[in-house]
């Protein structure tokens, strides 16, 4: 993959494979293609992105991780924060 490259998705979701790209049309573009509710898919994935944050920082934070040493798993934490908070931004657009 190349430096700055846009993250792509194997898989499109409505009409759109780039990550940062996806936003709450697409969703329920999918959802009506796949003949779901798309309000309700849009509200799961909502849900999840919230609830996303706070299980890699609790990962982060286990006693189990913490005693390895490393800065990488609240880095990791903090990236995973700020994604799904432009995540669920992009999904209120639609």
């Amino acid at each position: 993959m190349r430096a700055n490259a846009p993250l792509k998705l194997a898989m499109r979701i409505g009409s759109e494979y780039r990550v940062t790209a996806i936003t709450g049309r697409h969703w329920a573009s999918f959802a009506d293609r796949n003949r779901l509710d798309p309000e309700r898919v849009i509200a799961r994935i909502d849900e999840l992105a919230g609830r996303l944050p706070a299980a890699f920082r609790s990962a982060a934070d286990d006693a189990d991780v913490v005693v390895l040493g490393s800065e990488l798993p609240g880095r990791l934490a903090d990236r995973v924060s700020k994604h799904a908070e432009r995540c669920r931004a992009a999904l209120a657009r639609r």
